[in-house]
C-alpha cells in the first residue's frame, strides 16, 4: 500500500512540475504585455504611421536632400507610394539620423495621431554609431510595447540583411561591421518572431549597391525608393489584404 501511495505522489509531483513549467512560460509571454492585435480594425478617417530613419523620410529622393527644404513636394518615399495602394493615409514620421532611442522618444508623438497600424524602421543608424545590440533590442521592445498597449498593430522593417555584406564596396563605412550587421538582422528577425509581427526583412533587396538606384553610399535615389516600396508591398501584401486595407 505504501508503495502505491509513493507512486501516486511521484505522478502528482511530476504533473505539478509540468503545469508549473507551462505557467512559467505563459508568465514570461504575458510579461511582454499586450500582444499584436489579431486584426487591424480600421475605418474612414483612420491613419497609419511610419516611424523610422532617413529611409522612411525618403532622403535622397528628388528635393529630399541637404539642405532640407520645407517646400519639398516631390515624394517617392515609401509611405507616400504605399499609401496610394491603401484605403488609409500614411503619416511619415521618418527622421534623418534617427536611432532606436530617438524612435522611442517619438513614440508618444506617433500614438497621439491615433493610428491603427505603425511601421517601425530602425537599426541602420544604431549600427553605424556602434550602439549595442542589447540596447537597440530594449528600445524596440519598448516601442512595440507602447503601440500594443494602445491596441496599435506593428510592422517591422529591416534595412540590414546578410546579402548586403558581399555587395558592399571596399572602403564603405559598413566595411568591418559584418558581425554587427548579422547581429542586428538576427535581432529584428527574432523580435518579429517573438512578438508575432509582420517583417519586411530586406528593404534594400535589389537596390543595395546598384549605382543607378543609389543617391549616396547609404540612401536610394528616387527610382531606388520606388523599388523599396515594391519590396515592402510584396512582403506585406497578404497581411494588408487579410485586413482589407488594399484598394
Amino acid at each position: 500500500m505504501k508503495s502505491r501511495y509513493s507512486l501516486l505522489a511521484i505522478v502528482l509531483s511530476l504533473g505539478l512540475l509540468f503545469i508549473g513549467g507551462g505557467c512559467a512560460q505563459d508568465s514570461e509571454k504575458n510579461a511582454l504585455g499586450p500582444g499584436q492585435p489579431p486584426s487591424v480594425e480600421w475605418g474612414e478617417g483612420d491613419v497609419i504611421v511610419a516611424l523610422g530613419t532617413s529611409l522612411t523620410f525618403g532622403y535622397g529622393a528628388g528635393c529630399k536632400v541637404l539642405p532640407l527644404r520645407t517646400d519639398c513636394a516631390a515624394d517617392s518615399a515609401y509611405p507616400a507610394l504605399l499609401a496610394e495602394r491603401l484605403f488609409l493615409p500614411i503619416v511619415n514620421l521618418g527622421q534623418p539620423g534617427a536611432t532606436s532611442r530617438d524612435g522611442l522618444l517619438r513614440t508618444e508623438e506617433a500614438i497621439a495621431l491615433a493610428p491603427v497600424l505603425a511601421f517601425v524602421e530602425f537599426g541602420g543608424n544604431d549600427l553605424i554609431q556602434g550602439i549595442a545590440v542589447d540596447e537597440v533590442r530594449a528600445n524596440l521592445e519598448k516601442i512595440v510595447g507602447r503601440f500594443h498597449a494602445e491596441g496599435i498593430a506593428v510592422v517591422l522593417l529591416s534595412s540590414i540583411h546578410p546579402d548586403m555584406i558581399e555587395n558592399t564596396p571596399a572602403g564603405h563605412r559598413l566595411t568591418g561591421l559584418t558581425a554587427e550587421a548579422l547581429a542586428y538582422h538576427a535581432l529584428l528577425v527574432d523580435l518579429a518572431s517573438t512578438r508575432d509581427l509582420p517583417l519586411v526583412e530586406f528593404l534594400f533587396e535589389d537596390i543595395w549597391w546598384e549605382r543607378k538606384l543609389m543617391y549616396d553610399s547609404l540612401h536610394p535615389n528616387g527610382v531606388g525608393y520606388v523599388r523599396m516600396e515594391e519590396n515592402i508591398f510584396r512582403s506585406l501584401r497578404d497581411f494588408l489584404a487579410a485586413n482589407g486595407m488594399l484598394k
